[in-house]
């Protein structure tokens, strides 16, 4: 039985060597910008094994934004004039699209947030605004910055009382959302206007929650009925009416991460589940000019480029052989074109728990994809590009 499990193994190696994936532009390993590999806690609310929480992605000129926490205990003792810190700090690394080369780095000291609950809770984070700067949540403050990192807008944070603080940008415009969520079916919901930082519309309804936005157009969730944990998706305005597109959908795992959302055009795409465990599929359906699509079966959760039809996909498959062996599936990202139906490209293959994250750059044109040891940057080919 132990010389057939090799046999396997070797099987499996020998297929991921036949079948080769595109070569990625530029590969940095994670010593060369003095980056912790990415460890996961062992137990909730311990600090065993600090997890940096990388997470990756493209700016509006097209440089790629690492961000994550930095441990850096506190070595001098606690006096009259010195505090004790939390020993945490948050880091934003700006990279060279081209080189991979390092170009900047920032730092903020934060507080409380050594825990994982603190940092999915309340925790420091950023993102890119596709008007430019960025808006984030920074040591309990949401802020809006300009391109250099400097402070615009602020508004300092109270610790919620359960639930967390989350924060959803647009492909275009300068409105995003800000909310907090209690529950799938219970969250309140800010629509900002990040040049000048007012409240353009609030939402604190039961079983309702804003997905996403575009121009002045909202997408939202709603709950199909009291008793059921389906949702309907519903269309509108921003101080205006809703009509409902889509009813009785499966949420998912990740609502509200891209998975129903518009894309560059306005057009909505909808992810489903169908089917019952463990033989459910993944597919979507797109809506536009109120006209829904036929199914498409692509990959589990996608992320749309902000200026074309171009989405990147995480694909997953686990084979008889690493599901005998109990081993993790292979994953690797795919660049498609919702336009074609067509597949573009794909990354080399990994093992699922190796994938930290993954990003496509605003005209789809490249994909950084975040491993546990080494960042790496594809080209993605243009469509209708002969592949060589």
């Amino acid at each position: 039985m132990i010389v057939l499990k090799y046999i396997m193994v070797f099987v499996l190696l020998f297929s991921s060597a036949v079948f080769a994936a595109d070569k990625p532009t530029w590969t940095i390993d994670y010593k060369r910008l003095n980056l912790h590999q990415n460890v996961k806690p062992v137990e909730i609310g311990k600090e065993i094994n600090h997890d940096p929480k990388y997470k990756v992605q493209f700016t509006p000129d097209n440089k790629v934004l690492v961000s994550f926490w930095e441990r850096r205990p506190q070595t001098e003792l606690v006096s009259k004039d010195m505090h004790e810190n939390s020993g945490t700090i948050f880091v934003v690394l700006l990279l060279s699209r081209e080189t991979g080369e390092l170009i900047r780095r920032i730092e903020w000291p934060v507080l409380g947030e050594t825990l994982p609950g603190q940092q999915i809770g309340y925790g420091s984070r950023i993102y890119p605004l596709p008007s430019g700067g960025y808006v984030g949540i920074i040591n309990r403050h949401l802020q809006v910055l300009d391109s250099s990192f400097n402070v615009i807008h602020d508004r300092v944070l109270n610790i919620p009382e359960s639930g967390m603080y989350n924060i959803v940008i647009p492909l275009s415009g300068r409105f995003f959302i800000f909310d907090v969520r209690y529950s799938l079916f219970k969250r309140t919901s800010e629509i900002i206007d990040s040049s000048t930082f007012k409240i353009i519309e609030r939402f604190d309804v039961p079983d309702f929650g804003i997905l996403d936005i575009w121009e002045n157009h909202l997408l939202a969730l709603v709950r199909s009925n009291e008793n059921s944990n389906r949702i309907d998706i519903l269309k509108g305005e921003i101080g205006g009416t809703w009509n409902v597109l889509a009813q009785n959908l499966s949420y998912g795992r990740y609502m509200g991460s891209g998975k129903k959302s518009f894309i560059y055009n306005g057009a909505i795409v909808i992810e489903d589940i169908i089917g019952q465990m463990p033989n459910t599929k993944s597919v979507w359906f797109m809506i536009d000019d109120g006209k829904r699509s036929d199914q498409i079966y692509k990959g589990l959760l996608f992320t749309p480029s902000w200026n074309t039809p171009i989405v990147a996909v995480k694909a997953v498959k686990l084979s008889d052989f690493r599901r005998a062996l109990d081993l993790d599936s292979k994953d690797w990202i795919e660049a498609y074109d919702l336009s074609t139906q067509h597949v573009l490209f794909a990354t080399k293959k990994y093992s699922a728990s190796d994938i930290v994250d993954y990003a496509i750059s605003p005209n789809g044109d490249n994909i950084v994809l975040m491993t546990k040891k080494k960042i790496e940057l594809y080209k993605v080919p243009a469509p209708g590009a002969k592949k060589k």
